[in-house]
């Protein structure tokens, strides 16, 4: 029963990071790792009371009446996104890579924002990912707090060895996690040779997002990799700067432009 609330709730998160968007059946259980049949029978409850609306006629699902917390949760969602974007696009343009921000929901990386740079072999990332995948991922099951990242775990399970190939039992997971927290900084190795590092963006005490960068393994210098580090650690300021700020980010601000770290 308590998988079924699980379950529920990542799909209600699913939808609010993107509320705009009509999921089909199809993708939502695809994304969550569920089974088509019971994915559509918690929609089909979701539905009944209101959380969720069913639109026959676009071939979906999306967000309820009765969805309030998780509307507000797109809000927020949508405020990192404006406040993150004109630093993303200075940092990949200034370092000539792929940086993205990300948020945990639905029990997956939702990539909130991404900017690319403009070499031939360039890293691209899909919207959702298995947390353990990615950097971004990572940085932000460290700063979980500890009764939801064990909840995560204890969901989820442990990574595959080939996605996390360090990681072999709940120790080895937790030390690496607190080695993160310690460093505030993330790093993943895919088996394409793509490596990914991330650091926090916060908001007052809490870590909202994880701002981070993707490139093949090929160009990671030791000098590469702390101008890269550097760089985003000057990106996760501003953005956590932006956001205490808190101005007016309703409005789009893609025109605006961060410098970005100086040479």
């Amino acid at each position: 029963m308590i998988q079924v609330i699980h379950r529920g709730l990542d799909i209600l998160e699913l939808l609010a990071s993107q509320p705009e968007r009509v999921f089909p059946l199809g993708e939502i259980a695809q994304v969550l790792d569920l089974h088509r049949a019971t994915c559509s029978n918690i929609l089909k409850t979701l539905s009944q009371r209101g959380y969720v609306e069913r639109l026959p006629s676009r071939g979906g699902y999306r967000l309820g009446s009765l969805s309030s917390p998780w509307q507000g949760l797109a809000e927020h969602d949508h405020e990192l996104s404006v406040a993150a974007r004109p630093v993303l696009q200075s940092l990949s343009q200034t370092l000539n890579e792929t940086s993205l921000i990300g948020v945990i929901r639905g029990g997956k990386r939702v990539m909130l924002e991404c900017a690319a740079g403009d070499r031939d072999l360039q890293v691209r990332s899909r919207r959702f990912r298995n947390v353990y995948e990615t950097a971004s991922g990572r940085l932000l099951l460290a700063y979980l707090p500890d009764e939801q990242r064990n909840a995560f775990v204890e969901r989820v399970g442990l990574p595959d060895a080939r996605v996390w190939r360090e990681i072999r039992s709940a120790k080895d997971l937790n030390d690496a996690l607190a080695a993160v927290r310690r460093r505030k900084l993330a790093r993943s190795d895919s088996p394409e040779h793509v490596v990914g590092l991330a650091v926090p963006v916060w908001r007052e005490d809490q870590v909202v997002a994880s701002i981070s960068v993707y490139l093949p393994e090929v160009r990671l210098a030791p000098r590469r990799r702390n101008e890269i580090v550097s760089a985003l650690r000057g990106a996760g300021a501003e953005i956590s700067r932006r956001l205490a700020s808190k101005p007016d980010l309703a409005k789009d601000t893609s025109r605006e432009r961060w410098s970005g770290p100086q040479r």
